[in-house]
């Protein structure tokens, strides 16, 4: 399958269900990411931005930090999880 974000082919295992609006705000719209977009995501943006800024994948696309993000990721020859320094998930 493909993540959403990235757009790399990701096996099933690394995929992940990612709320636009985070689900302790009540949030349904899910999209598929990988284990790194999902993380990075997390790191990029704060609940309270998720919930009102970034809360569709139009605009988490366009958000110049995912687009560095994504450029950086894509140069990866194949899928693998990418070890993370933080993660600000709450």
């Amino acid at each position: 399958m493909l993540c959403q974000i990235c757009g790399r082919e990701t096996p099933e295992d690394f995929l992940e269900k990612h709320h636009l609006v985070p689900r302790c705000k009540k949030g349904k719209d899910i999209i598929d990411v990988c284990i790194d977009c999902g993380n990075q995501l997390h790191l990029i943006f704060s609940i309270k931005q998720m919930e009102y800024t970034y809360n569709t994948l139009e605009e988490i696309l366009a958000n110049e930090k995912v687009q560095k993000w994504v450029k950086w990721i894509r140069k990866k020859n194949e899928f693998r999880a990418v070890c993370m320094k933080t993660k600000k998930r709450t």
